[in-house]
């Protein structure tokens, strides 16, 4: 558990292996900089926890030097993959990241991959966006939020970083304005994967002071029966703002919110192609070693997908309803055919063994 403190903001974080062999997980917080990392190494990746701390360290040096989240961001990817060259690790690691830095109340997110960032104020507020095969599906409403609590395939993400070539990498990006007692969540999967959001908005508003509820929703994920490493960083901004920055304020751009008085969700996609199989004929590349000898679709291993994969199975999903309407369409022309066929003998020829 670290727990640091000023007179703008607390900030602490919490990590636990799980029930995995060792924490692929890292994180760090800086509030000189106003910098807090949470970084999940590529589940089954060799040296996945390589790739978290080298991309902890790269945002750790570059953030101020550069000037901007999402460069240090892409230049954690790069150095992950030249980390490989000097030494460090092994050929094919890999991690996910959310990052936020603070300037004062005001914030800028950054992420790649699935490790998420929420807001609680009341509500909890999904303000990232999984760069994931399942929720590329949900956005497009192909299936519902509850189907992708538990696709067989939500492990899968198309983004990473130390696995995408510099011009192939997505950063997304969301920011906003942390109101006094509001609580921005960072998080691997392995809270949001395993722990419902009831649950996660009754930790959060527990009367406890943060590094408690830091702790409980750890405790949480590994009670649950996740298997994954799990890592959970909270900020809450406990300055007082000047009336010009309240009046600046802007809020952050919303994925969804839960609503935990009502237990509604607020903001989620329409399903407009219901019952819209998922193609299964392409096997993304697992991310695990031979040596662990894991399922490759084990929803317990993230594996990476590349674009083209993703486009494929995406297409193929498309085409099988039209495939069975064409195929339903044929089988009934031909027992038509057939019986045209028997209506026609019987008239030319008679009922069979007739007089």
């Amino acid at each position: 558990m670290t727990q640091r403190s000023d007179a703008r903001w607390q900030v602490c974080g919490d990590t636990d292996v799980g029930r995995r062999e060792h924490n692929e997980d890292a994180f760090f917080c800086d509030d000189a900089l106003g910098l807090m990392v949470v970084a999940d190494g590529v589940g089954g990746h060799q040296a996945g926890e390589v790739a978290s701390q080298v991309t902890c360290e790269v945002l750790a040096r570059d953030v101020q030097r550069l000037g901007d989240l999402e460069a240090a961001i892409r230049r954690a990817n790069l150095e992950v993959r030249d980390a490989v060259a000097a030494g460090r690790g092994k050929a094919g690691m890999a991690t996910t990241v959310v990052a936020v830095q603070f300037d004062g109340p005001r914030y800028e997110l950054a992420w790649v991959g699935d490790s998420r960032a929420y807001l609680w104020d009341g509500q909890l507020k999904l303000l990232t966006r999984d760069h994931s095969y399942v929720e590329a599906l949900l956005e497009k409403g192909q299936i519902t939020f509850a189907e992708a609590r538990n696709h067989p395939r939500k492990n899968v993400i198309v983004q990473a970083i130390g696995l995408q070539d510099e011009d192939k990498l997505r950063v997304g990006s969301n920011g906003g304005h942390l109101k006094s007692g509001d609580i921005l969540v960072l998080c691997s999967d392995g809270l949001s994967d395993v722990v419902d959001c009831d649950r996660l908005a009754a930790i959060l508003s527990l009367d406890e002071p943060l590094e408690e509820r830091c702790r409980q929703l750890v405790q949480a994920a590994v009670q649950s029966g996740g298997r994954d490493n799990v890592t959970v960083v909270l900020v809450q901004w406990v300055g007082k703002d000047s009336a010009a920055e309240a009046d600046a304020a802007v809020d952050p751009t919303v994925v969804w919110r839960y609503d935990p008085a009502s237990g509604d969700y607020h903001g989620l996609p329409e399903l407009v192609q219901p019952g819209l199989p998922v193609a299964d004929d392409t096997e993304p590349r697992t991310a695990a070693p031979r040596r662990a000898r894991v399922a490759p679709r084990s929803p317990e291993v993230t594996q990476m997908m590349s674009a083209d994969e993703m486009a494929k199975l995406r297409r193929v999903a498309l085409e099988l309803p039209a495939k069975r309407r064409r195929q339903r369409i044929m089988s009934l022309a031909l027992v038509a055919l057939l019986a045209l066929s028997a209506a026609a003998a019987w008239y030319v020829f008679g009922p069979i063994g007739g007089a």
